[in-house]
Order: C-alpha cells, then sequence, then structure tokens
C-alpha cells in the first residue's frame, strides 16, 4: 500500500529501474519538519557507477542515464561538494564541462545541464577535496544552503565523487537520516 503524497514510483523502484547511475542514491529524512516537502538525497558523481574510480572521459550515454535516474519530477536543486582528488586532479576531469569555480574552455557544469534539458537542474557548487573532509566555512554553506532549499520544498541532491562520505557530512550536519 502506498502512503498519501507519495510518487507512484518509490526510490526501490527507481534503484530496480536504474542500478548503475545514479550511484549511491539515498533519501535522507531531516530530523525537524522544516523542509515543507522538500525531499533530501545524496549519490555519487555522474559515472561512479559505471566506470568506478577509472580516470576515464564519462560517456554522454551515462551522463544520460544519470540525469534520468535523479528524482524529482519538478526542478532539482544539485548542491555539488566534487572539487580535486587528494593529488590535484579535478573531479570535473571525467566531463565535457567543468567547475565555475575552475577557468577553461569548456561550459560549466550548470551550463552544460541548461543547454541540455533546460532550467529543471540547478547547481550550488560548494568545492572540497575527496578524503580531506569538508573545511568548515564550506560544511557551513553547504548545510545553510540545503536547509533554505528544503525549507522552501525543493529537492535537493547532494553530490560528492561516491555519494558517501561528504554528502553524509552535510546531511547529518542538519541533522538528517537515511
Amino acid at each position: 500500500m502506498r502512503a498519501e503524497g507519495k510518487s507512484p514510483t518509490s526510490y526501490q523502484d527507481m534503484l530496480r529501474m536504474n542500478p548503475q547511475e545514479p550511484y549511491n542514491l539515498a533519501e535522507w529524512v531531516p530530523r525537524d519538519a522544516v523542509h515543507e516537502g522538500g525531499r533530501l538525497f545524496t549519490c555519487g558523481r555522474p559515472g561512479r557507477g559505471t566506470i568506478g574510480r577509472r580516470r576515464e572521459r564519462v560517456a554522454d550515454e551515462t551522463l544520460e542515464q544519470w540525469v534520468r535516474g535523479l528524482p524529482g519530477q519538478g526542478i532539482v536543486h544539485l548542491v555539488s561538494l566534487l572539487g580535486s582528488k587528494k593529488d590535484g586532479y579535478s573531479e570535473f576531469g571525467y566531463y565535457p564541462f567543468r567547475s565555475a569555480k575552475e577557468c577553461g574552455t569548456n561550459p560549466t557544469f550548470q551550463e552544460w545541464l541548461t543547454h541540455r534539458y533546460g532550467s529543471r537542474l540547478i547547481v550550488h557548487e560548494f568545492p572540497t577535496v575527496d578524503a580531506r573532509g569538508i573545511p568548515p566555512p564550506v560544511l557551513t554553506g553547504a548545510r545553510r544552503c540545503v536547509l533554505g532549499l528544503l525549507e522552501k520544498g525543493s529537492t535537493v541532491v547532494v553530490v560528492d565523487s561516491a555519494g558517501s562520505q561528504r554528502t553524509a557530512r552535510v546531511c547529518e550536519g542538519i541533522a538528517a537520516r537515511k
């Protein structure tokens, strides 16, 4: 039996339909009911479920699968914690786009998404270094962003390389649980 107000496709149904992308997709529930119908998810970067940790270009087909697998029917806010690996390799090096915080000729992540999917996906960037935790000012900024979006009833997906460590720190920081 389905709970009132739930979409006909459950989180578990989504996993069965699209098992590889987005990698580690999980729904979190904030302890305080300040989110007014907003929903909070975490997942790994595009391609993590398909190519894993290999440093190779993620195929357009995989990027499409990742976007199709994101939860939400309307606008989805992507809170990106992607930045660099410990050795300095950009976590955007897998893609035909770059971080808005990086210089280069490729379109930004937001520009790339907007060109292909219109205004349905909105990127909020809080760059971090993989396996180094999140500096307190960056964590505070990401938490404030997520809480503000949830309070407006938005669907929010927090993204890091595997969808587990940095994303969990942000969710735990707003007293959310899986």
